[in-house]
């Protein structure tokens, strides 16, 4: 057509035409003008989707108006690229696309009233001088500039900041007029379209902000913990906004992992934000070492303190890799799952109630979790469904679980989890899968009373478990290291158990505990955090108490009491922890040059990868990291 195109503009030059459009035979312009209108407000007024909304021009107006139809849009850069081509196919009397010229750079020659359209910002309407010679038939079955029409009309796609491109339709042959109403009802489909566009840009670049702020506040990538291998799967919602489902996976002191799985209420870039802030104060927490339900404790305090009317739901659940157990709290969030050999069934949980409710105690709950078994978290939007009861959708999550076999892999269930989803298409799901190993991890303990040798015989236990596990070369730190905190619990960790009666130094004893230490004196009940100030501090007579008397009394005062070592190794690192029955938590002192004491925590804190305190359900415990050499 290139070359018999001539522009018109006046409706004197197309004066005898006919409408022989047969979708709309015996109708006149007025009636078709509304009919097509009223189709338009129909189809444009409802979609937020770009491509839904060209989709939705060429079918408004192929084949009832135009054998062909052509939206061509202006990138970032300016470029003209197509965006929908769609061609009548008389001979089968279907429509058919032309995908292979989609997202093509387009180039029109001057006198091509679409490159008139988008230079003047005006219609144009062209009509060969003479019938089209043949052109060669591509094999898509379309000419992309319409070489081929008998005439074209080019409308500019107007919006709100200029123009978006162009919308054209062609008649394929003389049996197929246009007239300047035609140009008129195609403009005002135009206009009609070109703000459903503009709309749909808008609101897809609000849902690409949403989305790019949830995902920059999930995680990007997942640690790699010995003993366990997790996945997670996330699906946003089809036709809204984004949500405010969270997902966790935390690297805890001794090997151990924390996951969790939360929904907050609401949709789109807020309650992401929220998400952002809940997670963040979650992480917070769980470096801690904080048990499931202090951490949801916590959580619920933050969110009645946003001032917003939120609700959250959430699980957060600790697991040991070493002992294989699993201590879980869940606040108002659908049951976890338990998938195995035996099957897969919901975890005895209660949910208690969501956050931000207020008022409430969290529970824990601990299981032993056998060898191979994957625990499943997933929010409402995987089981939620208006017509059947949440635990209708959890009963049918597991046998679809059940399906795919036992010993599937964390990725394989979340697959399986996101295609079983039942909840509406607009609402977020997420999963998260935690499989268990199979094979055991090298972990070894030993109980030793609360009295001056406990160091000296840990010393040696780890010496030989060291020289087991083929990991002599760091003898020397971890000795060093483990007496540090060996003779810190002995010298200074008090515990809950029964307190020595009567005067520690034997009834011969000429002397006695300072007044302070004890509210009946001789034969009373002794406190032994005061016990323990006097005999370290100004209270006990000076020079009178030789080390031999020291001990002893350390011992009297000691000996129901017990301390524990804990060596743990992975794959890349060894934890050390002691357990005592103390919950105060030591600090590193700066010592001076002429103190005797001081430095054990020091060295700890220089000669470890990272070290810590955790609180324990009979105390704490104080752990530090090194990396395994080789």
């Amino acid at each position: 057509m290139a070359g018999q195109l001539v522009g018109r503009h006046d409706a004197s030059a197309l004066t005898g035409a006919q409408d022989t459009r047969e979708p709309e035979a015996g109708r006149g312009p007025d009636s078709v003008r509304s009919s097509l209108l009223s189709r338009a407000g129909m189809l444009l007024g409802t979609s937020l989707d770009t491509g839904r909304t060209l989709a939705a021009i060429a079918e408004l107006l192929v084949p009832s108006f135009a054998d062909q139809c052509v939206v061509d849009l202006l990138d970032d850069t300016g470029k003209l690229r197509r965006a929908v081509t769609v061609r009548m196919d008389h001979a089968r009397a279907r429509r058919t696309n032309s995908p292979s010229v989609a997202d093509r750079r387009i180039a029109y020659p001057d006198e091509h009233p679409c490159a008139i359209a988008l230079r003047s910002g005006r219609p144009s309407l062209a009509i060969a001088s003479k019938p089209a010679a043949p052109l060669p038939r591509p094999a898509n079955g379309a000419h992309p500039l319409l070489l081929d029409a008998a005439a074209v009309i080019a409308v500019p796609l107007l919006g709100p900041r200029g123009i978006k491109g162009v919308l054209a339709v062609a008649a394929n042959g003389a049996e197929r007029a246009f007239e300047q109403h035609d140009v008129e009802l195609v403009e005002e489909v135009a206009a009609r379209a070109g703000f459903a566009l503009e709309n749909a840009a808008l609101y897809e670049s609000m849902r690409s902000l949403a989305l790019a702020l949830q995902h920059s506040l999930l995680p990007a990538h997942l640690p790699i913990i010995d003993g366990v291998a997790v996945q997670v799967g996330y699906n946003p919602g089809d036709e809204s906004d984004v949500g405010g489902d969270l997902y966790d996976v935390m690297e805890l002191s001794s090997g151990r992992i924390g996951i969790a799985i939360g929904d907050v209420q609401g949709r789109g870039a807020h309650a992401a934000a929220v998400m952002g802030q809940l997670r963040a104060a979650l992480r917070a927490y769980a470096v801690l070492d904080l048990e499931p339900a202090q951490v949801l404790t916590h959580l619920d305090d933050l969110v009645q303190g946003l001032n917003e009317a939120l609700l959250v739901t959430c699980v957060y659940a600790v697991y040991d890799p070493f002992t294989r157990e699993c201590v879980l709290a869940n606040a108002g969030h659908p049951p976890p799952l338990l998938s195995g050999a035996h099957g897969c069934h919901p975890m005895e949980v209660p949910p208690d109630v969501p956050l931000g409710v207020g008022g409430v105690t969290f529970n824990d709950h601990a299981f032993i979790v056998a060898p191979g078994d994957t625990i499943v978290l997933y929010t409402d939007g995987v089981v939620e469904r208006r017509d059947r009861s949440v635990d209708q959708g959890v009963r049918s999550l597991c046998d679809a679980l059940e399906a795919i076999g036992p010993g599937a892999p964390p990725a394989a269930l979340c697959r399986a989890t996101l295609r079983a989803s039942s909840g509406p298409a607009d609402d977020d799901r997420a999963v998260l899968a935690m499989r268990t190993d199979l094979d055991a991890l090298p972990l070894w303990r030993i109980d030793l009373p609360a009295d001056p040798s406990s160091p000296s015989v840990a010393r040696a236990h780890a010496r030989s478990v060291l020289r087991e596990w083929s990991s002599e070369g760091l003898s020397e730190t971890v000795e060093l290291l483990v007496s540090e905190l060996v003779t810190n619990a002995v010298r200074h960790a008090s515990g809950p158990g029964p307190t020595p009666r009567g005067p520690v130094f034997g009834e011969d004893s000429p002397y006695e505990i300072a007044a302070d230490c004890s509210s009946g004196g001789r034969g009373a009940e002794l406190d032994l955090a005061a016990l323990e100030k006097a005999l370290l501090g100004d209270a006990a007579p000076d020079g009178l108490l030789d080390n031999a008397v020291l001990d002893g009394a350390f011992v009297a005062m000691r000996a129901d009491r017990r301390i524990e070592v804990v060596m743990r190794r992975g794959g890349s690192f060894l934890w050390i922890e002691v357990h005592d029955q103390d919950v105060r938590t030591p600090r590193v002192r700066t010592a001076s040059a002429n103190d005797e004491g001081g430095r054990g925590l020091f060295l700890v804190d220089q000669l470890s990868r990272r070290w810590g305190v955790r609180p324990t359900p009979t105390g704490k415990a104080v752990w530090f990291q090194l990396p395994l050499k080789g």
